[in-house]
């Protein structure tokens, strides 16, 4: 069997990460892409670019799709990065303010007064 003398830019996609960037295509979300397909983010956003698919513009996953490509982000996503992040921010000082007081971390302490 002869060797074809240009290579095919794309690779060939297994079923499962052909349902990914169906998915993706359609609006979905990398976590429940993740877990319906198994395919890995790093994986899917490879892919994406490879194939020239993108996600819905004003999505978290279309920002992605900007970065795999390394170009800028359009201004809808983002403000849709920003929001999940600035989400995650106050998750995670909710989340240490709970915590005792003597299990916090102490790689900042608040001022002290000298006297």
């Amino acid at each position: 069997m002869a060797t074809p003398l240009i290579p095919s830019p794309r690779p060939t996609l297994t079923a499962a990460q052909a349902v990914a960037l169906t998915l993706l295509r359609d609006g979905y979300t990398q976590r429940t892409i993740t877990a319906r397909t198994g395919v890995e983010p790093d994986d899917l956003y490879r892919l994406a670019m490879l194939h020239d698919i993108t996600a819905p513009h004003g999505t978290v996953e279309g920002h992605h799709c900007h970065e795999a490509r390394q170009e800028d982000p359009c201004t809808k996503c983002t403000h849709a990065f920003g929001r999940v992040h600035a989400r995650q921010h106050a998750r995670h000082r909710r989340t240490l303010a709970a915590v005792p007081r003597s299990l916090r971390p102490r790689g900042r302490q608040g001022r002290r007064a000298v006297r």
